[in-house]
């Protein structure tokens, strides 16, 4: 008996450890019919993985009665430009029905930026970075290079049926480059001095610079977006609110999956690269991939990257 009692405390301490983070986060900071601010973070890049993750605490955020303002707390450089637009699309939900500070922990570039212009007011650090507003796009060289050969390998439906050119991807390129820099300026355009040329440009600004060219509304920590947001709800007065962080902050960590037959090679950086095996058979796959990242992903030899000069 003594010893099942022993086993019995050792396991609710384990379980206590695990658990007691996650029940932390879901208790406010004050009295229980006080109003809340939801802090959300985000860290690391706009992956559907991240962004989703977001989303749901956003969602959470809206449909709960008692949060009546929220603190987004950012550190992305960015990423694929279709999960960016997801991002994009549950602040600017969220920003409609109540307040919303972003916080710029360290980055909010590129697609990271994006997602949070459609915030009240956007806090920075000094040593923040903000802006890169653009796209880039990547496609295999091989099959730009082969459109005639591929043209005569298979039957099409129609002759534009799975085309690409580099033409197209200008095109392409040039129509979401326009879309996001005029999001950012619908959104920021009042507090911009710059103009839509200079901002289409894609310069990334540190913190005091920010401020000054209206990328970004005043320096400050999380305790200062944090009031900011509480003031700017109608519902909250002076410091009788609650604070309550949710989520985990985004995915720590980057999942590979290996196809059988593969072999990876470990480089500078703690960067993985996955060499593919030779394979006689017929495969499928995605083509094209825009980005609205802070920096350009890696050129191989089955690669190009269209720049929109």
């Amino acid at each position: 008996m003594t010893a099942s009692y022993v086993i019995a405390v050792t396991l609710a301490l384990v379980i206590a450890a695990i658990f007691a983070p996650v029940i932390w986060n879901g208790v406010p900071s004050g009295g229980d019919d006080d109003p809340s601010v939801a802090v959300i973070t985000l860290r690391g890049g706009t992956t559907d993985a991240n962004v989703n993750a977001v989303k749901q605490d956003l969602r959470e955020a809206r449909t709960n009665e008692s949060i009546e303002a929220v603190v987004l707390r950012v550190d992305s450089p960015g990423g694929p430009v279709d999960s960016s637009e997801e991002f994009y699309l549950a602040v600017n939900r969220t920003a409609s029905e109540m307040p919303v500070v972003a916080y710029v922990e360290g980055t909010a570039a590129s697609g990271g930026y994006y997602g949070i212009v459609p915030a009240d007011e956007i806090v920075v650090k000094p040593s923040s970075n903000v802006g890169s507003i653009g796209v880039i796009v990547q496609a295999p060289l091989s099959l730009i290079e082969q459109v005639e050969q591929q043209g005569e390998t298979f039957v099409r439906s129609g002759p534009d049926k799975a085309q690409i050119s580099k033409d197209g991807l200008r095109e392409d390129i040039e129509v979401l480059q326009r879309s996001f820099v005029g999001t950012v300026m619908r959104h920021r355009g009042e507090q911009l001095t710059l103009s839509r040329a200079e901002v289409a440009n894609g310069n990334t600004y540190l913190g005091a610079q920010a401020t000054q060219n209206g990328f970004a509304d005043r320096i400050g920590d999380t305790e200062l977006a944090i009031e900011r947001a509480a003031a700017l709800s109608d519902d909250i007065e002076g410091d009788g609110y609650d604070v309550v962080y949710q989520g985990s902050g985004g995915a720590e960590f980057n999942v590979i999956i290996v196809p059988a037959g593969a072999e990876t090679v470990q480089g500078a950086n703690n960067v993985t690269y996955l060499v593919h095996p030779d394979d006689s058979e017929t495969t499928f796959r995605e083509p094209v991939k825009y980005y609205a990242v802070w920096g350009i992903p890696a050129e191989d030899n089955n690669a190009t990257v269209i720049r929109n000069d």
